[in-house]
């Protein structure tokens, strides 16, 4: 397939009314990533250290539609002031796909990356989400929160591929390694192990697939998953490995959807964990009748 298969938006990625409002910040990816953090925080982040994080932010989380964190961040006038509170919860994911709809609103290529990153928590590889855009013949890797705020000593809007790691490439690094495995996933929520990145995987699957979801969703072999796992079922790890395998034949510089993961299902339903406890969730796919703001 052709990198245009990245250029148009999907379900969630789809800005709706908000088209406009989206142009409107600049084309530049720090110009772009400076706009998202001027109405985003992040419940971890430094703003919450210094300013707190409220209910309503906590729920602005359940938000999944780039169409949806815009509408709440316009009801709150946050769009068109500086310094406007309190602005829309958001985690990385959130601020990666609003970057990910604005280079795909003006025709360029760009798709999210699950995976971790060794430079939020000194000796961890913390989940975390990138947008991945498409300029002169490669793919580059924007950290929007980094981007906007700087702290890091390499360039945010091309992120080296040895400080972020895709969740298979996580997979193969982890494998009959325990203690390497215990420092991947969210050490602030005491998430972490193998269990943890094998729901990434899938999370990395449907992504590239561009159906961008949250980073506690689960469905199929990762439903059954939880911090109290100690081990995979056999079956398992066996379909685990074969979709480890599969991504990891998404080149650098290749330009379309990757075809080795082309027939693996997406789900329609899965059980999300935004808030700590299970909750059913059924999902919106690009080719759904209704584009315009969708909640849940």
């Amino acid at each position: 397939m052709s990198k245009n298969f990245y250029a148009s938006q999907s379900a969630y990625s789809e800005p709706g009314p908000y088209r406009e409002t989206l142009l409107r910040f600049g084309a530049e990816p720090r110009s772009i990533a400076r706009w998202i953090s001027s109405f985003l925080q992040h419940p971890r982040g430094t703003e919450t250290k210094e300013r707190g994080f409220t209910a309503e932010q906590a729920a602005d989380l359940n938000l999944r539609s780039v169409a949806d964190i815009l509408s709440i961040a316009t009801n709150r006038n946050l769009l068109d002031r500086e310094d406007a509170q309190p602005k829309v919860g958001g985690v990385c994911r959130d601020f990666a796909i609003i970057a990910v709809s604005a280079f795909r609103e003006r025709g360029v290529p760009a798709r999210l990356r699950v995976g971790f990153a060794d430079y939020l928590v000194p000796g961890r590889w913390e989940d975390h989400w990138l947008c991945e855009w498409y300029e002169c013949g490669r793919w580059k890797r924007l950290d929007v929160e980094f981007a906007a705020i700087g702290g890091v000593s390499f360039d945010t809007m091309d992120v080296p591929r040895e400080r972020f790691l895709t969740a298979s490439e996580a997979w193969f690094r982890i494998q009959g390694n325990p203690e390497m495995a215990s420092r991947f996933g969210v050490s602030s929520l005491n998430l972490e192990g193998e269990w943890f990145v094998a729901g990434s995987l899938l999370r990395e699957m449907a992504a590239l697939r561009k159906l961008e979801l949250k980073p506690w969703d689960y469905w199929g072999p990762s439903k059954d998953l939880s911090p109290f796992s100690t081990g995979l079922p056999r079956e398992v790890r066996t379909v685990l490995d074969q979709l480890a395998s599969q991504l990891a034949t998404v080149a650098p510089d290749a330009e379309g959807e990757p075809e080795a993961i082309a027939n693996w299902p997406l789900p329609d339903e899965i059980v999300s964990f935004p808030h700590g406890e299970p909750l059913a969730v059924r999902l919106h796919h690009a080719d759904d009748a209704q584009r315009q703001p969708i909640v849940g």
